[in-house]
């Protein structure tokens, strides 16, 4: 999957509200932890703001935009307040940060079936707080690799297209070639967009 580099420079806000669209640009539309894109959820409504670190054990990071994570209202409620103990932390268990590390490479593996399995204690702790193996996370990631592999099909019968406009084809036929290109261009877009591929 990927990590999240932050490039947004916010003015500083007294309220983490403002800060709503500077996120969305920085997590490019999608959940800090499941990586569930808006177009498939349905849109921004079912996002909302989470403190990484959370405000009841680190009120001065309230409004401190770094401290901030765009979230799907699923995962902010699962991971909700919680935080590990300083023993915890010096034992590896502790939430994976996006905004740090790619999650998915360095704390997970991702099984056929869609099964996020840990690869350490910081991948148990996120995964169990997070619950990232819930049903329809299973359900996204598994539908997420078929339509990368369908793609990539289109995008392989789309270079087939192209290299049949370079024989001589008569000027219908290429034009006929050259609208399948577009149609096949159009629909990879479209999905690509939809699942963050």
């Amino acid at each position: 999957m990927s990590r999240f580099v932050r490039q947004e420079a916010p003015p500083q806000f007294d309220e983490c509200r403002k800060y709503l669209p500077f996120l969305r640009r920085d997590f490019r539309y999608r959940c800090a932890y499941c990586e569930r894109p808006e177009t498939f959820l349905g849109g921004e409504e079912f996002f909302e703001i989470d403190h990484f670190q959370p405000v009841w054990r680190f009120l001065e990071q309230v409004t401190h935009y770094p401290n901030l994570y765009y979230s799907c209202g699923k995962c902010n409620r699962h991971k909700g307040k919680t935080w590990p103990s300083d023993d915890q932390i010096s034992s590896g268990f502790r939430f994976a940060d996006p905004c740090q590390e790619d999650m998915y490479v360095e704390h997970f593996q991702e099984m056929p079936d869609g099964q996020l399995q840990p690869l350490n204690n910081c991948g148990r702790y996120t995964g169990e707080h997070i619950r990232l193996n819930r049903r329809n996370l299973l359900s996204w990631r598994q539908l997420r690799r078929q339509m990368a592999q369908d793609l990539q099909i289109l995008a392989h019968a789309a270079s087939r297209l192209e290299a049949g406009l370079a024989a001589q084809l008569s000027l219908t036929n290429q034009n006929q070639i050259r609208e399948e290109i577009e149609t096949l261009n159009a629909h990879i877009a479209r999905v690509s967009q939809r699942f963050a591929l």
